[in-house]
């Protein structure tokens, strides 16, 4: 018996040396990294009004929600904090968590909390695989017109009862693994899988969706490195024809189509600013819908662009500034005029965001 226990013992410390080395220890004792970001900007039109329902807003405020104006003063702010341990020799790990809020001074309802956790690890020269979940937990997107309480508790459509506040939650998972093809430059490939539920109102537009896509980025010319992104999406409307609702003949589902460029030039010998870039995208969206009486979604499909120019800078060795300006627009398609003069918007929006980031040797 006491020969088992001290084998069983011997097994047990054996482990303990390898998993608990010091070298491994010492590989574990890096320093936390943390980065504060607050910044203050404009949206020319937050709740992505219509060109019309911007006109309509005059005499029927009611279509604003809890706002008094369709363009809104914002302030983002982010936490995040990363830890590189090396768990193999050689390797580095990275964990990040992050925590953004962002307030919308017109709209309590529209300001709203996220979080995400990030796992990244390095295998070999630009080979990584990463691993991220985040989470949103509810989500404004504006007051809508909820056609199952229409008809179900006969309302009439001229009352401010006809809108109902639209709010979701989403999830999404994202794994990545890039490799190295050549110099400065690697490609990565992206499997994703989102989650999109809304409240009790509109549960009839929950959809779960799959992505995948490619990346290719490059630091050939250091000083101007680009990025090149192609994601396709497939969205699935899983209440679609359930029987739980009065509108189960209207199918969100879609596929969709993400490109996007980016150019930046680095190192720029000006006082504070070193960073110049510009950012453009594109979605190609089809809905799936094939029935005819779905008047909002049959044959419907959109385009919307997005170009993002930006300055930045470092004020000191832990400071950072970085003005955004955005212009974003989206020109909807469908056999309804209404509904293409319905999901057609453009908006501008302009942020000024400062950085700091400092070291903490906690884990020493």
């Amino acid at each position: 018996m006491a020969g088992r226990l001290a084998i069983r013992l011997s097994i047990i410390l054996l482990l303990g040396s390898i998993i608990f080395s010091q070298n491994l220890m010492n590989r574990l004792r890096v320093p936390l990294y943390f980065n504060l970001q607050s910044g203050i900007g404009y949206d020319s039109n937050f709740l992505k009004l219509s060109k019309l329902e911007q006109e309509e807003v005059s005499y029927y405020p009611a279509l604003l929600g809890d706002s008094e104006s369709a363009s809104a003063l914002i302030s983002k702010n982010t936490f995040e904090v990363k830890y590189s341990p090396f768990f193999f020799e050689g390797h580095e790990s990275q964990i990040r968590i992050k925590v953004n809020y962002n307030k919308y001074f017109e709209s309590a309802n529209k300001s709203y909390s996220s979080f995400g956790v990030y796992f990244a690890q390095h295998l070999g020269k630009y080979e990584w695989v990463k691993l991220s979940y985040s989470y949103l937990p509810r989500y404004y997107l504006r007051d809508y017109r909820d056609k199952d309480i229409i008809i179900i508790d006969n309302i009439d459509p001229s009352s401010d009862q006809y809108l109902h506040s639209c709010f979701f939650s989403q999830g999404s998972t994202i794994l990545t693994y890039s490799k190295w093809i050549g110099i400065r430059s690697w490609i990565e490939g992206m499997l994703a899988y989102n989650t999109q539920y809304y409240d009790s109102s509109f549960t009839e537009f929950d959809l779960n969706i799959i992505a995948i896509g490619i990346k290719l980025s490059s630091k050939d010319y250091k000083n101007y490195p680009i990025q090149i992104n192609f994601i396709q999406s497939f969205a699935n409307n899983v209440t679609f024809q359930n029987g739980l609702h009065t509108t189960r003949d209207m199918n969100r589902g879609y596929s969709q189509r993400f490109f996007s460029f980016k150019l930046s030039k680095n190192n720029m010998a000006l006082t504070i600013i070193q960073e110049l870039g510009v950012l453009f995208s594109n979605t190609y969206r089809k809905y799936s819908s094939e029935i005819e009486s779905d008047v909002l979604h049959y044959n419907r499909n959109q385009n919307e662009s997005k170009i993002n120019v930006w300055i930045g800078g470092d004020l000191n060795h832990s400071t950072g500034l970085r003005l955004d300006l955005i212009n974003r627009s989206r020109d909807t398609f469908s056999v309804e005029k209404w509904v293409e003069e319905l999901k057609s918007f453009k908006k501008t929006e302009c942020f000024v965001t400062i950085s700091y980031t400092f070291s903490s040797d906690i884990l020493y």
